[in-house]
Formats: C-alpha cells, sequence, structure tokens
C-alpha cells in the first residue's frame, strides 16, 4: 500500500469513527443543538468587543465632538460592552454545563453497552485479552471520548465560528490591510498538513504502548504471589522498565511536536502584527485608515490566531479520541462465538443428570487438541472422577459441559439434548460447576455465598450449616457480614484438590 492509499484508508477509518460515535450522541441532540446555538451566541458578543473600541476610538476620541456627546457615546458603549462581557460568561457557564451532562451521559451509555457486551462474550475472547487491557478501555479510552463529546465538537464549532466571523469583520473594515496580515496564511496551511501526519502517528503508538503497559501491570499485580516465588522481581522489573521507558520515548515524540507547532503558531501571529502596525501606520499618516479600525485589527489578529493554537490541543483530543474509539469499537463489534441457536430449547425443569460425550474433538487453538476422539456416558447420580497430568483436559471437559467453549467436532448431551440446542443461560443455570480455583468477590460472605440467587440469610445459614461451615462464618468478625478482601485470599484459605470430581445428581427444582 503506498502512501497515497494510506491517507485515503486512515481518513475512511476516521469518518466511520465519527459516524460511530456521532451514533451515540443522537439521543442527546437537542442538547448538543442547544450549544451550537449557545457557542454562535458566545462568538457573536465575544467579536463584538474589539469593534465597540474600534467605534469608541474612530467616533468620540479622535474626532472633534462636543464633550456632551462624547461623554454619552463613552457611556453607551460602556453599557453595551459590559453587557458582552457579562452574556459571554453567562454563556460559557451554561454551555459548559450542558455540554459536561451530555457527556457525562454519553460516556455512561457507552460504558454500559462495553459491560453488556463483554458479559456475553466468549472464554476465548478473555484468554486472548488481558485484564488490563479490557479495563483501559472500560475506564481510560471512554474517559478521552467524553473529552470529545464534552469539550471537543461544540469548542471546535465555536472556533470555527469565531475564524469566519473574523475574516468577514476584517474584510469589511479593510480588504488590504486584511490580505496583508493573512500572507502567512499559506505557510501556516504546510505546517498544520506537517503536523497532522506526525501527531496521529504518534498517538496512535502511544496509545498501543500504554496498552501494552496496563496488561504488563495488571498481569505482574495478579501473578505478584508467582512472581515472588520464582524470585522473578527482577526481571520483571526490567520488563516494565522497558515498556515504560518505550511510552515515555513515545509521549515525548508528541510532546516535541506539539512544542514545536504552539510557538510556530504564535510567531506567525505576531509576523502578522508587525504587518498590519508597518502598514497601518503608514495609512493612519496618509490618513487611508483611522487608529481605531488598526488597533481593531491587531485586536483581531491576536483572536485569529488564539483558536489556532487551540487548534493543536483540539487535534491532539481529536486523535487521542480517534484512537481510543479505534479500540472501543473494534471490542463492541467483536462478536460472541457462544450464542443460542435459533431453534434453542430449554432443558426439563427436572433434570436427571445423564451426560454423553461421544466422538468429542476439542482444541483451544488448532491444530493442538485437547482432547481427541472421546466418548463416555456418566449415568444419573453416578460420581466419576477424571485424574491425570495437567493439561490432560481434565478442566476443559468441565469446560464443554457448560459450553464456556464450544468443540470443534462430536456431540455432547444432557439429558439427550445436545447442549447447542440448548439456551446457553438454562443450561448453565441447572448444571452447577464447583471450581477447583474459587473466585470471591470484594464484598461480603453473604453475597458471595448467594450471589444472584434470592436467598434471605437464613435460608443461607441452613445450607452452610448442611456442609459445615455455618460454625467457621460464625467466627468471623462479623459473621456473614464480615467484607471479604480480593479473592477473599486475607480470611479464607483453602487447599486446592489434585483432581476434579464430576457428581452428576437429579436437580431439584
Amino acid at each position: 500500500m503506498n502512501i497515497h492509499e494510506e491517507k485515503q484508508s486512515a481518513s475512511v477509518v476516521d469518518r466511520q469513527l465519527l459516524m460511530k460515535l456521532l451514533a451515540f450522541a443522537k439521543p442527546y441532540w437537542k442538547k448538543i443543538a442547544i450549544s451550537f446555538f449557545l457557542a454562535a451566541l458566545f462568538v457573536g458578543a465575544t467579536l463584538a468587543q474589539p469593534y465597540l473600541i474600534k467605534v469608541a476610538i474612530d467616533d468620540y476620541l479622535t474626532v472633534q465632538t462636543s464633550t456632551q456627546d462624547s461623554f454619552q457615546g463613552f457611556m453607551l458603549i460602556a453599557v453595551v460592552f459590559l453587557l458582552t462581557v457579562v452574556c459571554a460568561a453567562l454563556l460559557t457557564y451554561f454551555q459548559d454545563r450542558l455540554l459536561q451532562f451530555t457527556g457525562q451521559s454519553i460516556i455512561f451509555d457507552i460504558r454500559q453497552k462495553i459491560f453488556r457486551h463483554l458479559s456475553k462474550m466468549h472464554m476465548q475472547f478473555f484468554d486472548r485479552n488481558p485484564v488490563g487491557r479490557l479495563v483501559t478501555r472500560v475506564t481510560h479510552d471512554t474517559e478521552a471520548l467524553n473529552q470529545l463529546y464534552s469539550q471537543v465538537i461544540v469548542n471546535l464549532v465555536k472556533e470555527v465560528l469565531i475564524l469566519i466571523g473574523i475574516i468577514a469583520i476584517l474584510l469589511h473594515m479593510s480588504v488590504k490591510l486584511t490580505l496583508l496580515s493573512f500572507t502567512v496564511i499559506p505557510i501556516l496551511i504546510v505546517m498544520v498538513i506537517f503536523y497532522k501526519k506526525l501527531i496521529r502517528q504518534a498517538h496512535r503508538y502511544t496509545r498501543l504502548l500504554l496498552s501494552r503497559l496496563n496488561s504488563n501491570l495488571a498481569e505482574n499485580l495478579s501473578g505478584m504471589r508467582i512472581i515472588q516465588l520464582f524470585t522473578r522481581e527482577k526481571k520483571q522489573i526490567e520488563q516494565f522498565d522497558q515498556l515504560n521507558e518505550e511510552h515515555y520515548r513515545a509521549g515525548m515524540r508528541a510532546t516535541i511536536v506539539n512544542s514545536i507547532f504552539n510557538p510556530a503558531i504564535g510567531f506567525l501571529g505576531n509576523v502578522a502584527l508587525a504587518v498590519i502596525i508597518w502598514y497601518g501606520g503608514i495609512a493612519i499618516l496618509d490618513n487611508a485608515l483611522t487608529f481605531g479600525v488598526v488597533y481593531a485589527f491587531t485586536h483581531y489578529i491576536r483572536q485569529f490566531f488564539q483558536p489556532l493554537m487551540a487548534l493543536a490541543d483540539r487535534y491532539n483530543q481529536i486523535q487521542t479520541a480517534f484512537a481510543s474509539a479505534e479500540r472501543v469499537f473494534e471490542m463492541i463489534e467483536e462478536k460472541p462465538e457462544i450464542t443460542n441457536h435459533p431453534n434453542a430449547e430449554l432443558l426439563p425443569e427436572k433434570i436427571n443428570g445423564q451426560i454423553n460425550f461421544e466422538h468429542v474433538w476439542f482444541a483451544y487453538q488448532e491444530p493442538e487438541w485437547v482432547l481427541k476422539d472421546i466418548s463416555f456416558r456418566i449415568k444419573p447420580g453416578e460420581t466419576v472422577a477424571f485424574v491425570g497430568a495437567t493439561g490432560a483436559g481434565k478442566s476443559s471437559i468441565i469446560n464443554l459441559i457448560n459450553r464456556f467453549y464450544d468443540i470443534q467436532t462430536g456431540t455432547i448431551k444432557v439429558d439427550g439434548m445436545d447442549v447447542k440446542q440448548v439456551k446457553v443461560e438454562d443450561l448453565r443455570t441447572k448444571v452447577g460447576v464447583i471450581q477447583q480455583d474459587p473466585f470471591i468477590f470484594t464484598r461480603t460472605v453473604l453475597h458471595n455465598i448467594r450471589l444472584h440467587l434470592n436467598l434471605s440469610e437464613e435460608e443461607v445459614k441452613k445450607m452452610t450449616s448442611l456442609i459445615g461451615l455455618d460454625d467457621f462464618i460464625s467466627s468471623l468478625p462479623e459473621g456473614y457480614q464480615t467484607l471479604l478482601g480480593e479473592q477473599g485470599c486475607h480470611i479464607i484459605k483453602r487447599p486446592t484438590t489434585t483432581f476434579i470430581v464430576l457428581t452428576c445428581l437429579s436437580i431439584q427444582p
């Protein structure tokens, strides 16, 4: 792919991302439209201020008028000027408040959609994506999108309106001086083109490294016990330092590009001011222009280059948002592989618990087969133990019954029904799994026991008494209301079994 094709491809991707981002904003279009209207009013109030001073200078300061007329004229202009200042401040307040509310509402919707999508994804998706990467998508990447909705879009429109308004006012006051002031524009256009290319590449690379850094951090924190057990601290620190150094250098490259662009914009603005002072001064001496016009020009030129300097920050925010959006939508648009068959059925209310594996072949990644042509039958009420070396497929058999993964060939049946023909939610509700490595949520003991089940505390105690846990739980500082730490490792420690027991019992509704 040549450079031209790469640019076209990037442009198409950006347009597609923009349309997807705007789709999330569609429910709030009325609030955004009001924000645009407030922005237009703000621009009008802001651009009127230098022109009012120009009128005061030309009509009442440099022109011979009576003292009474000058006093009344200055008073009127002062009152109007004050009103524009007050209006601009109020418009900014209401616009910012409305935008922040809208932006937070949109981000709330996006986070909800992401989490709902993640909760439906298949296990292989989580095998491929480290926790740190997914957390970055839900938190950091969505926050970057928040800036796009709450700041960039409307402020960008506001700044474009300011530029258009300034050009119109300058042309109205003096066409020749306007054209002389804008002699630096061609240089500015070339700078913006180069800046856009460099900063886009820098931001994409920075975001990629940030994702790797977060994934590495989450992995190390989760596996700290293993790291310390095998004295891998030094090696892991070296790996993290290397990623951190790469991210730092990528961030510095973007900073250097910005540090060159912004002063260059300021320099071009000062060049334009020098042209105005030079030509305007001569024009005043020749009575071709008034002092008020030249003053207004200097003020408007400063206002003209301020949005252009802010353009760098806006473009940074846009590129950051697009880079984040690209990753967020890539994740959202990945379809779950474990889904209900169009004609999926429910298991009977009372199942017997017979399980059949018929010529099952399964691999997490083909052709690395974990199970090869496996066939067996477990009768109702029968207890079967699978014993074997690590990687022999013990846990895989359990995962396949509940369709956490799908087999490549063969059939798995529960009470004669193919699990692929059963609704996933119903299958997992009626086929229980006691995991070898229990996961404890950072909630109370009571919450961890009942999870989604609508059980009272008395019912939970009756269950724990049957398995001999009630006395142990009651001995905890706050009993069933004791708050467990992450994975419960600070409170509950139990040795895990070296083999998996699969129990098939009649399950009562």
